[in-house]
């Protein structure tokens, strides 16, 4: 872990961009607290308010068409997992 004042971050930004795709690089301020810098990966998903509303509008509509499947009373979220894979 590499812990750098904000004043350093901001002369150094290459470096230490370069630096957290390898390593943990904390941020700290002492008016603002400590950031952590963590790379973006494909994994990430990263949307906007408008993004995300339209995402969980269609989620309320489908939920409404019926087309949710429920969990079973007493299912473990493995199980339950499962039988949506084999369905």
């Amino acid at each position: 872990m590499v812990v750098v004042s904000s004043r350093e971050f901001r002369a150094n930004q290459k470096k230490f961009f370069d630096l957290a795709q390898s390593n943990l690089v904390v941020i700290k301020s002492r008016n603002h607290g400590s950031y952590k810098l963590v790379p973006v990966d494909d994994s990430d998903i990263i949307m906007n308010e408008a993004e995300l509303s339209a995402k969980i509008n269609h989620g309320i509509a489908e939920y409404e068409q019926g087309k949710a499947i429920a969990m079973a009373a007493g299912e473990t979220s493995e199980a339950y997992l499962a039988r949506l894979l084999s369905e």
